[in-house]
């Protein structure tokens, strides 16, 4: 499906290089960086962006100088088009050194970006334009991975989705097709590093021969795969502490007439539907076990289609007494199947096929009354969480009934969950598939749990929604976001937001999650919109109770 960008969550880690140690790679771009030098101006304030609240990554400006080639009289659309599949190289090539930067598809950049033009004369024959041009953005860097200095950065050059064989499997972290190429980009990989120091040294090997190097390049130069730049990154002074608007969403602000918080929690499939290995279902799973151990009191009330969510049979016959506990073991942990099944490789085949029908495609909604109490007001309200696992992607029907989906959840959800692909430029949560109008004019929380999600969710949901920051939280990873352990995030991202306590630090901090290979793993998660949240639990505290 050439549409699709995939694997855009991975179900292994991808080894990230430490930026405090310099390799031999690291000392030749030093020398490079005098070629494409990035510089930050003195007090320019439209360099601030704005605040983000995170645990794991460090907010910053980065700065870096690039240039792309093109023929000679292109215009600028043809310019920028070559700049836009170049910085999206950067995308790779920054996550490998544990930064994420803001710009979805340099939107922004690529609106205001001066070019500077310059004619070159090719030795042996030809012309191109060397078209250069400055980049300026928010980054987010991991707090393991901050730099004592400018960071070696390397794009792709050129056409590298007709050279993606070339260039597999030397530069990826594994392999994937053209259109994903950018994302698996790694240029530290020494088999990479080998590549990219080779062609340089065929340029500076060539300019030797140039008869004027400011108006000549040789063939290496005008076909080079490769380009050597620094960025500089600048820190940003730290947001300050801040809360979700709990006393917004529980009614003691602006709606004192409120009876329910609305939950919406969206999870996709990973790569099957009809699998129960998916990672989709499992995670699903792991999120609903998650909520039922947080929130106790929760039941389920209502499933759409209907359906009878702990009925399963074999041989005709029904398996007594089955748990949410259970059928959470048998997907998650592939553990705890019942007598009748026991080791049987087609009955538990049969047992999860039923459960894959049951917890697929289908609304199920879980609610529970509570009594919320805040400096002397008390009242009872009612938490309904509506979930759904299922297809989002992989055609314009599912894409399509997706999108209905969220309509629904952005108009009536006072908190929005989505774990899944991110599928940049594809998939049913484009932000421009939505406005202003798809929103109400209340205080919202949007999380979307996927992939660099800090590159294409935040910004545009921000701007979109009626009273922008002032009404509307938004959640959003910086780094890759593998599957295992998503369900338990977004779970108590939930439990978080609607604790009527937790800063959103705290609640950054418990969607951290222990992996195998890594305790406590945040894929940088970022909160933009939080600043200027009115909310302290000095000014009267939330107690909840169900």
């Amino acid at each position: 499906m050439p549409w699709l960008v995939r694997p855009l969550l991975q179900a292994r880690p991808v080894k990230h290089a430490s930026v405090g140690r310099r390799s031999s790679l690291g000392i030749l771009l030093a020398s490079l960086a005098s070629l494409v030098s990035a510089c930050v101006a003195p007090g320019d304030e439209s360099a601030t962006p704005d605040d983000l609240t995170s645990v794991d990554g460090v907010e910053h400006v980065i700065d870096f100088d690039a240039f792309v080639d093109v023929a000679p009289g292109a215009t600028d659309a043809v310019a920028k088009d070559a700049i836009h599949r170049q910085l999206k190289s950067a995308l790779g090539a920054l996550r490998e050194q544990g930064i994420g930067i803001a710009d979805r598809d340099a939107v922004r950049n690529l609106a205001t970006m001066q070019l500077t033009r310059t004619r070159l004369t090719i030795r042996g024959g030809g012309e191109l334009e060397r078209v250069r041009y400055h980049y300026r953005d928010q980054a987010l860097v991991e707090r393991t991975q901050l730099p004592s200095g400018p960071v070696d950065l390397t794009l792709l050059y050129g056409d590298y989705l007709a050279r993606s064989a070339e260039l597999q499997p030397a530069c990826v972290d594994e392999a994937t097709d053209a259109d994903s190429l950018w994302y698996h980009y790694a240029p530290k990989r020494a088999a990479c590093k080998t590549r990219i120091v080779a062609e340089q040294n065929a340029i500076n090997s060539e300019k030797t021969q140039l008869a004027d190097p400011t108006t000549q390049v040789g063939q290496a130069d005008a076909g080079r795969r490769f380009l050597a730049t620094r960025a500089i990154l600048t820190p940003v002074v730290a947001a300050p502490t801040a809360w979700p608007e709990h006393d917004q969403l529980w009614g003691f602000a602006g709606d004192p007439s409120r009876t329910k918080v609305s939950v919406y929690a969206f999870f996709g499939v990973d790569h099957d539907e009809a699998d129960p290995k998916d990672s989709g279902l499992v995670e699903y799973l792991r999120f609903q076990r998650e909520l039922r151990t947080k929130l106790p009191a929760l039941r389920v009330t209502e499933t759409n289609p209907s359906a009878w969510l702990l009925d399963f049979t074999i041989d005709g016959q029904t398996i007594p007494n089955v748990t949410w506990a259970d059928v959470e073991r048998w997907v998650v942990d592939n553990t705890g199947f019942p007598a009748a099944v026991g080791t049987n490789a087609a009955k538990r085949a049969e047992l999860l096929r039923q459960v894959v029908a049951a917890f697929s495609e289908r609304w199920i909604v879980w609610s529970m009354p509570v009594r919320v109490k805040r400096n002397g007001v008390e009242r009872q309200m009612t938490v309904e969480i509506r979930t759904w696992h299922g297809w989002e992607d992989g055609s314009p029907e599912i894409r399509q009934r997706a999108r209905w989906r969220y309509l629904e959840a952005f108009w009536h959800s006072d908190v929005f969950a989505y774990t899944g692909h991110s599928h940049f430029g594809h998939g049913p949560l484009e932000p421009w598939e939505y406005s202003g109008a798809n929103f109400p004019d209340r205080y919202q929380v949007l999380l979307f749990n996927s992939c660099l999600s800090f590159n294409y969710y935040d910004e545009d949901f921000l701007a979109m929604h009626p009273r922008g920051s002032e009404k509307l939280d938004v959640v959003v990873n910086g780094l890759p976001a593998y599957w295992q352990g998503m369900g338990q995030a977004s779970a108590n991202y939930v439990v978080g937001v609607l604790s009527g306590t937790q800063s959103w630090k705290q609640v950054l901090t418990g969607m951290a999650v222990n992996l195998p290979w890594q305790a406590g793993y945040d894929p940088m998660r970022a909160v933009n919109g939080e600043v200027g949240n009115a909310f302290t639990p000095t000014a009267g505290a939330i107690t909840i109770t169900p």
